[in-house]
């Protein structure tokens, strides 16, 4: 292993020190269009007047603020605040991309498509249907903290794919940045994915997205602008190949909705052209019955909007709508109707993780002024439209008919999924979120999903983590220093269900500063189950109004998420056990009056509350729990078989 790493480390070496002499490899400089006969004898072109290209990186390290750049330095307005890829609320308030996005610029009369992925894997199946759109890939590092767990996950999805990747050090300027470390761990990390001789020639380049600068060359000497990273994704993306006399075939690999037009279509024209009133048929695999349409809008792609136009060529980025497309889902091939030759459908990795959404049941349902669509009806065609438009997600019948059983990646999926539906003003309950067994088909094992999981965290808490991680059966597999002065990196292999929680926890006692990220790893033998959580649920055995009383009196007893004056109903969880074990109390009872002179309950005599967030209810969940979510609150509670009969 030391021998395999130090080879890879020298030739690493070799390419920064060609990199830094020569800037990059040469290739097919932008010409009028090339015909040329494949492997096969058959005559293809490559169109020189478009790049198709992904920008691909682990969480934070830039993928969006470099977007952002270069569509204000390709579009002379700087200042224009609109041109921003992360649009959605949820991913400004937290940061990160979830849902992948399509822009184009042009820079010496190219268009380059550019689709912004996210970076987190919970989201791959983004990553996965947008790769078929592009022939190459921009990988992202961050200067300083090098490839991440994420940046192994979608750098190998780009890799199986065949794609050509430029590698793209950002955050140059930062104080403690080490782009030749950060080189020689990437070249390592194509290494260790298998990748080729020639997919291990991958030209870099140097940037600071955030002050929008570049250098092929050194990186303590950036240009002011971003031209030579568009020169070298010019020079180095591969044109897009086009095979002649081929039918019309696109592949269908984005769902978008407008209240004017409809379903609208995205995808990459693979053979034909596509124009405003011509007939197209749809069809999903060959298996697939045949549907016919008609164009009636066509769009290209300007910076982050889309642009009206009549006809787009084989190799082109499109969107459309028309008649006939309502029905379309991801995975649909565009084709023509006389003689339709459909692509194969998207594959995607498996879900890992489920949970249950049913109709809310409790006491308290539909009294808040802002819920709607609170029938089963409703619940259940909100989940079809949205495992609709993402080919990750899974909708399956559960136990009821107003309830169903939704199958994700990852539970950060999950939660954005459900913080989504509380925005529009659902009202829903949710089962505490499970892992998704397998049976090995060959010896009959149950089998369950594990995962790579690695955590930042300073050298004072490092042991936190360690006994943390044990308590749910990881494996320690590496320790190494982390990116910044003291910290620690350490990487475990862990089941899947030993990671629901797992961020609350070790956000709670680390004081918010240990970072966790996974990675779906294998599918394992299971072993034995470790428990969900070490401390149980206080639950209320009366329906009423929470006293100051009923808190205080037992506020040595556990924690609380709920305050007086808040309306409780029996079963309802108020507050986390000191203890594994669940509590039940009266958290609504009143002081007895007497004839001595009481003060009363003061305000300060009261424990801080806990402020419970949707992903902090969902780690701390038992099975025999459900989550009350509403527009205006969160309520967990006890299932009505788990409450005891001498309660209440």
């Amino acid at each position: 292993g030391v021998l395999a790493w130090g080879t890879a480390s020298i030739a690493s070496a070799g390419v920064r020190r060609s990199r830094r002499s020569h800037g990059h490899v040469g290739a097919l400089q932008a010409t009028d269009t090339v015909t040329a006969l494949d492997a096969g004898g058959q005559q293809h072109e490559l169109r020189s007047d478009i790049r198709n290209l992904a920008i691909i990186a682990h969480v934070d390290h830039g993928k969006t603020t470099l977007v952002d750049a270069l569509m204000k330095q390709t579009s002379g307005n700087i200042d224009d605040v609109t041109l921003h890829m992360d649009s959605n609320q949820i991913e400004q308030e937290r940061g990160i991309t979830i849902l992948a996005k399509n822009a184009a610029i042009s820079h010496k009369g190219i268009k380059i498509n550019l689709v912004d992925t996210p970076g987190h894997s919970d989201f791959g199946g983004e990553v996965e249907r947008i790769l078929n759109l592009v022939d190459g890939c921009l990988l992202l590092v961050d200067a300083q903290e090098g490839p991440m767990a994420q940046t192994k996950f979608v750098l190998q999805k780009a890799l199986e794919l065949g794609c050509r990747i430029i590698v793209c050090i950002n955050k140059v300027d930062k104080p403690a940045a080490r782009p030749d470390w950060v080189l020689d761990k990437t070249f390592d990390l194509f290494i260790a994915l298998g990748a080729n001789d020639e997919l291990c020639d991958f030209p870099v380049c140097y940037t600071s997205g955030i002050k929008g600068m570049a250098s092929t060359a050194d990186p303590s000497k950036l240009e002011a602008n971003l031209v030579p990273l568009l020169d070298l994704v010019i020079d180095e993306c591969p044109r897009p190949r086009i095979v002649k006399g081929q039918p019309l075939q696109m592949l269908v690999t984005d769902l978008m909705y407008d209240e004017f037009v409809g379903r609208i279509c995205v995808g990459r024209l693979r053979s034909g052209s596509l124009c405003v009133g011509q007939k197209i048929g749809l069809q999903h695999g060959v298996d697939g019955a045949l549907r016919q349409a008609r164009v009636t809008h066509l769009w290209e792609f300007a910076n982050n909007r889309r642009s009206n136009t009549d006809c787009m060529e084989a190799g082109d980025i499109c969107a459309f709508a028309g008649k006939g497309v309502d029905h379309t889902v991801i995975g649909d091939t565009v084709v023509e109707p006389d003689s339709p030759v459909p692509l194969p459908p998207l594959q995607v990795d498996a879900p890992t993780v489920m949970m249950e959404f049913s109709i809310n049941s409790s006491p308290l349902a539909g009294q808040s002024k802002r819920s709607r669509n609170i029938t089963g009806p409703a619940l259940k065609n909100r989940l079809q439209r949205e495992v609709l438009n993402n080919i990750a997600l899974r909708l399956e019948p559960s136990s009821s008919s107003d309830s169903f059983a939704v199958k994700a990646r990852g539970m950060l999926q999950l939660g954005i999924l459900v913080e989504t539906m509380r925005r529009e003003c659902l009202e829903f309950m949710l089962g505490a979120p499970a892992v998704i067994e397998s049976v090995d088909a060959e010896t009959g094992a149950h089998l369950e999903p594990y995962a790579e999981a690695t955590v930042d965290v300073p050298l004072e808490f490092q042991g936190v983590v360690l006994e943390e991680m044990q308590k749910k059966g990881a494996v320690l597999q590496g320790m190494g220093s982390g990116a910044m002065t003291g910290e620690m990196v350490c990487t475990f292999e862990i089941a899947v269900r030993g990671l629901i929680g797992m961020q609350s926890r070790l956000l709670a006692r680390t004081h918010g500063t240990a970072v966790l990220h996974s990675r779906f790893l294998r599918w394992g033998e299971m072993r034995s189950s470790a428990k969900l959580r070490e401390k149980g649920s206080i639950y209320s055995t009366c329906s009423g109004v929470v006293s100051a009383y009923g808190i205080s009196s037992a506020q040595s007893r556990g924690t609380f998420f709920v305050r007086p004056g808040d309306q409780v109903y029996r079963g309802m969880c108020v507050g986390i056990h000191n203890r594994e074990r669940d509590l039940s109390l009266n958290i609504t009872k009143i002081k007895q009056k007497s004839n001595m002179r009481d003060s009363g309950v003061q305000a300060e005599t009261l424990p801080s509350l806990l402020d419970m967030t949707i992903d902090d209810f969902l780690g701390h969940m038992e099975t025999d729990e459900l989550l009350e979510i509403t527009p205006d609150a969160l309520r967990l509670c006890k299932k009505p078989g788990a409450i005891r009969k001498n309660d209440g």
